[in-house]
């Protein structure tokens, strides 16, 4: 029986060979899109799971509340390891990491810079599951001035993985000779850090030894647990860690009512990429909102692809209702029917999902370049896909296919047999106008959302930041040259060149120094700033404003002890009045107490994420503590140029040496990269969605003009007009877009809004917007259900009332 009934439907599907396309059309289209989407979850949720005991591993995180303000940090003092380790019995050992800068190797003549090195205790490669091909890390890392390269940066360097007793020359430390020891698997991709290289932190002992709970060398701390179990218990006794071990500071742990407030917490490992967001993270996290967002859609195109069948089915019913009733005449069963229909919906299902799974491996490149990720399914993504799909297949199949079955194969025969097809097609018509407002409610819920999602990131491109970021060439690891200065000047004698600072701290780049200062006095709040070393060439070169006070200047010596201030730090210090020859303490610069005075207020500037609002910030014009970093104004149409003779410039100033750079405009772009990615990836997802719904619109169209050719056929021979039976078509189509509008516009301004509240400066929501949504809905409805409407005004009435 169960063969009959596969035969009998996959004859039925040849049968409507338009029927089937449609069908299999928009349900590849829901389905493509579904599996995307879901390897594009699936890697957002494995970050960090590679490791054997993740679900053990949680981060150190710091809390600091400062006159009731809160800065998030995710990493701490140094000394909070070895505390945890020996105090604490949930902790089964610790790990910390420190990312360098600025680290050079000398291999013959060539003097490279490696961005992704790491200063790591030993325990690092016990807590962490990165696999040895050469050496035992653990072991060998406990000696000073040893080195474990990963597959990569071996092979990078000596063009083999056996290179154990292999030494590289540090070039930016006293040229020391450093020992590779052993040899790991390159870091998963889907990690919480990033490195080529880690550094032994033997023997670096203002890192391993510091002793201070307020150190200004943070690291990134790890601590693998006993057991899971124990997290709640771990910290509970966190929460108090400053006050039990912070001699000294016991009142930062009590403190309230505008003082300072310091402790400690804990987040999971595996909760870092998607649910953490604090200053000094290891690298660019994503965000939970995201995951929840498209795991939605996903779901959501998937439903209008499955509504799309039941549209198009129940469409056929008149087609097909004199099949029922024959073949009930003839025996068959109600249940033989339903299990005809579903094996019908199951088949095509199945179809679909096929095409759908072939489709997504062809254009698995081009979504890797839509979304930035480098997914590649292997044999470990069949594992789960292939059951997953099944899955699929069955639950989408039958829902698709469930109410067609049991719709169709309750028409009684006498019925359907007699011609009296609309009554019975009535009990369905409802149900479709509920499914197609589903579908188009969808539709514009994307496309408002897809519209906010582009304003806001217009708003962001075209908002002023406070700094010209265009035209500004950057050059980068100046650090270890023999006169930074002079190359500076070279520079700027360029033609094309307007001004060049010296500086590594850019509001696009990634060097920020928190420190604390204050006003003169024993009851002076401190105030947390960041704390930027520049010079006086600074603020034209970026095109920042001054709005008090004056700019650092090359004929005021006594400018080495001077400080610029924005505005925000102006407030916080309570000098925004009169700010001008104010002093201001810090007992921590570079390990030494100063005093700063305040020449000059600079208009606030956004040096963070667009998501934050601007923090305190004090410049101060010290270069001699700072020259890392070499950055070019230049004038309209010489970048070229300037980049080229800027090269030449570099090789003669530092022979051997990488030449590394970028554009301040193209560093910008790289901090929004995120909202970008996902502004491209919502447009091609409510494109898709509109797509899949207007293929049920079409089954709509087609049913309705079936329903009504005759009454159409009447009102010609009466005298009607074709663009009034066009429109007469067309009302009822406009009306249920009409319902579907009046249902998604409250909902996706809702959803919308609560997105926008994630940034600090945004856009705002306008009529006009929804205006643009609807727009384009009924653009798309018109469009669909034009050819069906104008194909039945133009029929001719004899053909329509012949069988009368």
């Amino acid at each position: 029986m169960p063969g009959i009934t596969t035969r009998l439907a996959l004859r039925q599907l040849q049968k409507n060979k338009a029927f089937t396309f449609l069908n299999i059309l928009g349900l590849t289209l829901g389905l493509t899109t579904f599996l995307l989407i879901a390897l594009y979850l699936k890697d957002e949720l494995s970050y960090d799971r590679y490791n054997v005991n993740a679900s053990r591993i949680v981060r150190i995180n710091s809390d600091l509340v400062d006159d009731g303000r809160l800065t998030s940090f995710a990493d701490a003092a140094p000394v909070v390891a070895s505390t945890l380790k020996t105090n604490y019995p949930e902790v089964a050992a610790t790990a910390r990491l420190c990312p360098e800068q600025g680290v050079r190797f000398r291999r013959g003549n060539t003097e490279l810079n490696e961005r992704y090195v790491a200063t790591v205790d030993p325990s690092f490669f016990q807590v962490f599951t990165l696999p040895a091909i050469q050496g035992d890390p653990v072991k060998a890392m406990d000696q000073p001035y040893t080195m474990v390269f990963t597959e990569t940066a071996a092979k990078k360097y000596f063009h083999t993985t056996n290179c154990i007793g292999r030494t590289l020359e540090r070039t930016d430390d006293n040229h020391r000779l450093w020992t590779v020891v052993a040899v790991v698997k390159d870091v998963p991709r889907q990690s919480c850090f990033n490195a080529a290289i880690f550094l032994s932190i033997r023997g670096q002992g203002l890192l391993e030894n510091n002793r201070n709970f307020f150190s200004l060398f943070p690291m990134s701390t790890f601590v693998e647990l006993r057991s899971e179990k124990d997290k709640p218990a771990f910290d509970k006794k966190l929460a108090g860690f400053m006050r039990q071990f912070a001699k000294g500071y016991a009142s930062y742990e009590d403190a309230s009512g505008g003082k300072t407030t310091f402790r400690l917490n804990s987040t999971k490992l595996t909760d870092i990429h998607l649910h953490s967001h604090r200053t000094d993270e290891l690298a660019n996290n994503s965000d939970i909102d995201y995951v929840e967002i498209f795991g939605a859609i996903a779901v959501f195109v998937l439903l209008v692809a499955s509504i799309n069948f039941m549209n198009l089915s129940t469409a056929r019913s008149s087609s097909r209702a004199r099949e029922v009733g024959v073949r009930k005449v003839l025996g068959s069963s109600r249940r033989d029917l339903i299990r005809q229909f579903l094996s019908e919906s199951v088949i095509v299902t199945a179809a679909a999902a096929i095409i759908a799974l072939v489709i997504t491996w062809l254009v698995q490149p081009a979504f890797n370049n839509l979304t930035g990720k480098e997914l590649t399914p292997d044999t470990s993504t069949l594992s789960w896909l292939i059951p997953g799909l099944l899955a699929i297949i069955a639950v989408v199949g039958l829902f698709s296919g469930a109410w067609p079955a049991f719709f169709l194969s309750a028409f009684r025969p006498a019925q359907v047999l007699k011609g009296r097809l609309s009554a019975l097609a009535a009990g369905g018509g409802s149900f479709r106008n509920v499914l197609v407002v589903v579908q188009f409610s969808i539709s514009i819920f994307l496309i408002v959302g897809a519209l906010v999602v582009y304003r806001q990131l217009s708003f962001i491109q075209h908002r002023d930041p406070g700094y010209d970021r265009t035209q500004i060439l950057v050059v980068k690891d100046l650090d270890g040259i023999s006169n930074p200065q002079t190359l500076k000047t070279q520079t700027t004698r360029l033609p094309g060149v307007l001004n060049a600072t010296l500086t590594n701290f850019l509001p696009t780049g990634d060097q920020r120094w928190h420190n604390w200062g204050h006003l003169p006095g024993e009851n002076s709040p401190s105030v947390e700033t960041q704390l930027w070393i520049v010079d006086e060439d600074y603020v034209p070169t970026l095109g920042m404003h001054i709005t008090k006070g004056r700019n650092f200047a090359h004929d005021h010596p006594t400018d080495s002890n001077a400080a610029i201030l924005n505005e925000t730090a102006a407030r916080a210090y309570g000098i925004a009045g009169d700010p001008i020859g104010k002093s201001i303490e810090y007992h921590s610069y570079l390990n030494k107490d100063i005093v700063f005075t305040v020449i000059g207020i600079v208009k606030d500037f956004n040096f963070t994420s667009i998501r934050s609002s601007v923090t305190p910030l004090v410049m101060v014009d010290r270069p001699q503590d700072n020259e890392a970093g070499l950055n070019i104004r230049i004038a309209p149409g010489h970048a070229q140029d300037v980049l080229a003779k800027t090269k030449a410039l570099w090789a003669a100033a530092a022979p051997g040496r990488t030449f590394n750079y970028s554009f301040m405009d193209q560093d910008f772009d790289a901090v929004y990269s995120a909202e970008q990615r996902m502004g491209r990836i919502v447009v091609v997802l409510t494109t898709l969605a509109i797509a899949i719904a207007c293929l049920g619109l079409l089954g709509l169209a087609a049913y309705a003009s079936e329903q009504r050719s005759k009454e159409i056929g009447i009102r010609k021979i009466l005298g009607a007009t074709v663009p009034g039976i066009v429109a007469l078509l067309s009302k009822d189509f406009a009306r249920l877009i009409a319902i579907a509008l009046c249902m998604a516009i409250p909902a996706s301004w809702l959803a919308m809004h609560s997105w926008l509240q994630n940034f600090a400066y945004r856009t705002t929501i306008t009529p006009g917007l929804f205006l643009v949504a609807a727009g384009i809905i009924l653009l798309a409805a018109v469009a669909t259900t034009l050819y069906q409407s104008l194909k039945a005004a133009v029929a001719n009435p004899a053909e329509t009332l012949r069988s009368e």
